[in-house]
């Protein structure tokens, strides 16, 4: 088995736009590198990765996991065989299309915490990562994968603020938590939706050492796409945010 390239996580505050960055970072990475890419919707509360890609797995992983306790529960197989089959229900949940393959952590079926499912979104991470040269994940908003070790063994943390302070605070919580629970090797900000003279966020960004690696503009075809329903990973390759995404991706696999 190859090792892999290189595993992201692309984090930040909610709504700062984490997942339209991992899209577009996507369509750029697949017109241009033909690395066998795993992408991850690991956004249990809003799963839309699958829908701007276009393409969804047959199960998610909350899906296998119900399905692996219910197995436990009637003791038809022990511990070994259940991990083993775990990761092959995983295989076989995998959406494939000719560029990339894709799973999603999916949404628990009732009220409760999303730890069970983090839990074993870290060990499959473990277990599958050697299998992919690049593995981009779209993670839930905020602290909660990091400070849960899910996160444990990335490469590369790209944090996606907006032109907010409140984003800001967050990427350099996201940055702490990273240092204490993570052994990542590089940390890099994304501003996005920039408008108008944002010195200002630069200014914070400088202070807090954050470093940064793009921005990208507020786009109307981002916007306009959003709207009418369609996947972003069709936004046309002149749109402003796709030509500065394209800067950024080259700065990351360099």
């Amino acid at each position: 088995m190859k090792e892999n390239l290189l595993t992201i996580a692309i984090t930040g505050k909610g709504g700062v736009g984490k997942t339209a960055i991992t899209t577009l970072m996507v369509k750029i990475i697949t017109q241009s590198h033909k690395y066998k890419m795993l992408l991850i919707d690991a956004d249990p509360t809003h799963p839309h990765l699958c829908s701007m890609v276009k393409i969804a797995p047959d199960k998610s992983l909350e899906e296998i996991r119900l399905n692996a306790v219910k197995n436990a529960h009637r003791k038809s197989e022990d511990t070994q065989k259940l991990a083993e089959r775990i990761d092959f229900d995983v295989y076989e949940g995998m959406a494939e299309s000719k560029d990339f393959c894709l799973f999603s952590i999916g949404q628990p079926e009732g009220p409760g915490c999303f730890c069970p499912s983090n839990t074993l979104l870290r060990k499959v991470l473990e277990s599958i990562s050697k299998d992919f040269d690049l593995i981009l994940i779209d993670c839930e908003a905020g602290l909660e994968q990091i400070n849960r070790m899910v996160l444990k063994s990335v490469d590369y943390i790209i944090i996606v603020t907006d032109i907010s302070l409140r984003s800001i605070e967050t990427a350099n919580s996201i940055r702490k938590s990273a240092k204490k629970f993570t052994s990542y090797k590089k940390l890099g900000v994304i501003v996005n939706k920039v408008k108008g003279n944002i010195e200002i966020i630069h200014k914070k960004l400088d202070e807090l050492n954050l470093p940064i690696i793009g921005q990208i503009p507020d786009d109307q075809n981002i916007t306009n796409y959003d709207l009418e329903g369609k996947p972003l990973i069709e936004i046309l390759d002149s749109s402003p945010s796709l030509i500065e995404m394209k800067k950024i991706v080259k700065k990351i696999l360099n």
